[in-house]
């Protein structure tokens, strides 16, 4: 076993400080299976709704304008179009476990929804669906932070950990 150099205790095969000093450190206890599958869910269900608003976006988009539909052409056009063909491609990388892109896909939508504000229209179910949205950032978070600790657990850190005592 390879001995801490803060403390001189023997920390485990495998790990990259003694338990003593990862108590005290704070380390980041892990988090349960059910959290980790509430977690999942969650994401899942962040992605397929980013998904669906910009199928929707695309779809009702071409047909505005390729119907001319009056009606539609006031909420819907090839800029709505452009908007869904982005909404699918975060997530896309959304379900590939980015946080990046959920917090791009947050900032547009806020912005959207500000604008929206803005223009006289009242849609108080857009504020929800930014609740939704960065509750999923924090399961994404949870989730990325626990493969994190896994990976750390997994892989020896240093020539230290190589040795025996």
């Amino acid at each position: 076993m390879a001995v801490c150099k803060t403390c001189g205790c023997a920390i485990p095969i495998g790990r990259k400080s003694c338990d003593m000093c990862a108590a005290v450190s704070g380390a980041a206890r892990p988090a349960l299976p059910a959290d980790l599958k509430k977690a999942q869910k969650k994401v899942r269900e962040a992605w397929q709704f980013i998904a669906a608003i910009g199928l929707l976006n695309i779809g009702v988009g071409i047909l505005a304008e390729a119907a001319g539909i009056t009606a539609l052409l006031n909420y819907f056009d090839w800029f709505s179009v452009g908007v869904g063909v982005g909404f699918l491609v975060l997530a896309y990388f959304i379900r590939g476990g980015s946080m990046i892109a959920m917090g791009i896909t947050i900032g547009l939508y806020a912005l959207d929804t500000a604008l929206l504000f803005w223009t006289g229209h009242f849609a108080i179910i857009r504020i929800v669906v930014l609740v939704f949205l960065v509750q999923g950032l924090g399961s994404l978070n949870l989730l990325r932070q626990q493969k994190k600790a896994a990976a750390n657990q997994q892989s020896p850190s240093g020539p230290d950990q190589l040795r025996a005592a």
